[in-house]
């Protein structure tokens, strides 16, 4: 259980100063945007650049594990639609928004700073390449597709899907792991300095990154239908993590190590940036709300999934 904590608290405890630095007003809330886009724009594609570029390209891709993330998923945010409009009668906005908190981690910030401190950074880099892209060409789709298509917003399936397209071409991870699989591919020798700017970049990302999820916490407020919001944010902790091991049955062919880490980022809280869109929807202080809870929900849900590994495996 120490060993586990070794892990776990350090992580919680970066989250937990940044909202105090924000509620105490040591740092300016304003500053979390210019700190997030350091992470997002340049920390984390050149921690991924750093992982990939020198890697022989096998070890980059794992189809298995993509096949069980993705299904997982998948599963998730079909159960997310069940619940949402099958029993509480909700709009497709609403079950969009639900579904896609139930199925969309925050694998970049929380997820990644988890995994990296359980079999370092350079692995941890692959995986979440290998997550980013079911995240980017999956579920946020989906999320897209329902949520416009049955709004008055005037879009054809067409207009969107090409909106979608251009939003993911400007996506940093998407390009960071773009640019590193063709080094890989082509085992194109990377310059020092190129190298040694991103490793030295690289340990910003994890630190920097919680700190900024702390930071916008502070300014998430619990608000709305609490009993039904608790139910989305606690079951992202739960339901996903189960459709992972449902998915992880269906491919038993996959390494120990690819399923434990698939499970592991299943159990880290909904995407943060998730607020951001719901307000588009005009639902920014349910989904906000569903943020708050899962985020912190997200300290025992990664601790049970911790200690099973260690049980089980080891580290």
């Amino acid at each position: 259980m120490l060993d586990i904590l070794n892990i776990t608290a350090p992580i919680f405890i970066i989250i937990a100063l940044g909202y105090l630095s924000v509620r105490t007003r040591i740092i300016d809330p304003s500053h979390a945007k210019g700190m997030g886009t350091l992470v997002l724009y340049i920390a984390l594609p050149a921690l991924m650049f750093n992982a990939i570029s020198e890697m022989p390209f096998q070890e980059v891709i794992s189809p298995s594990y993509l096949l069980i993330y993705a299904i997982g998923s998948v599963l998730a945010f079909v159960i997310g639609i069940i619940v949402t409009k099958g029993f509480w009668r909700q709009d497709n906005v609403s079950a969009a928004l639900n579904s896609t908190a139930l199925a969309y981690s925050n694998s970049a910030f929380i997820g990644f700073a988890v995994l990296s401190a359980v079999i370092g950074s350079t692995k941890a880099a692959t995986y979440l390449s290998m997550v980013v892209l079911i995240e980017s060409f999956i579920m946020l789709p989906m999320l897209f597709i329902m949520a416009d298509m049955s709004t008055d917003s005037g879009q054809s399936l067409g207009q969107l899907l090409l909106r979608i397209i251009k939003n993911l071409s400007r996506n940093p991870l998407i390009i960071a792991i773009i640019i590193s699989v063709s080094f890989s591919i082509f085992n194109i020798p990377v310059p020092k300095i190129a190298a040694q700017t991103a490793h030295m970049l690289s340990g910003v990302a994890a630190p920097v990154a919680l700190f900024v999820i702390g930071m916008s916490l502070s300014g998430l407020e619990l608000k709305g239908d609490l009993p039904k919001i608790t139910t989305i944010g606690l079951g992202k902790l739960i339901v996903h993590p189960l459709m992972m091991l449902v998915a992880i049955m269906l491919i038993p062919s996959a390494s120990i190590e690819s399923k434990y880490v698939a499970m592991l980022f299943a159990s880290a809280p909904t995407f943060s940036t998730i607020a951001i869109i719901a307000q588009h929807y005009g639902l920014v202080d349910r989904v906000s709300a569903i943020v708050i809870i899962s985020t912190v929900g997200s300290f025992f849900s990664m601790s049970a999934v911790l200690m099973y590994w260690e049980m089980m495996v080891g580290f």
